[in-house]
């Protein structure tokens, strides 16, 4: 069974976001199966590395919907976001210093956390206003891959 499961439950019904969130998850599950596979720790960071940049490019894609949405709330979510790319970094970084097996588990666990909290927390409260918007006709418009 992988380390996050995706089931329908952390879906927020905009498949372009549920696919980020996806491959974040995917990230997430890759870096502890290569841990609990004992990978060597250059191969952890670049792991480590692919998924911080995915998630930059997540919140990208979440702060260009929500400006061409016109989301009121779309400042404060930058903010959280900002949040999210610091706390992310200091997990690499705790990850990068660890040196027993638990320290490694305790930042995965984390990471896990932080994937749930953004996806449950954050973004299920503004899908409603992307929606009521016609999500569909901002993404047909911005012509972006899913």
């Amino acid at each position: 069974m992988p380390f996050i499961a995706w089931t329908s439950e952390l879906s927020v019904d905009v498949k372009m976001l549920d696919n980020d969130h996806k491959k974040l998850a995917i990230q997430i599950n890759v870096l502890h199966e290569g841990l609990m596979a004992g990978r060597n720790s250059k191969d952890l960071e670049r792991i480590f590395d692919e998924l911080v940049a995915s998630s930059r490019l997540h919140f990208a894609h979440e702060e260009h919907l929500l400006a061409e949405a016109g989301y009121s709330g779309a400042a404060a979510h930058r903010q959280e976001h900002d949040q999210k790319v610091q706390q992310i970094l200091t997990l690499h970084a705790r990850f990068s210093s660890a040196k027993e097996s638990a320290d490694y588990l305790e930042v995965l666990d984390l990471l896990k956390y932080w994937l749930f909290t953004h996806m449950e927390r954050s973004d299920k409260e503004f899908v409603a206003h992307l929606k009521a918007t016609g999500v569909d006709s901002i993404l047909a418009a911005w012509n972006e891959p899913e």
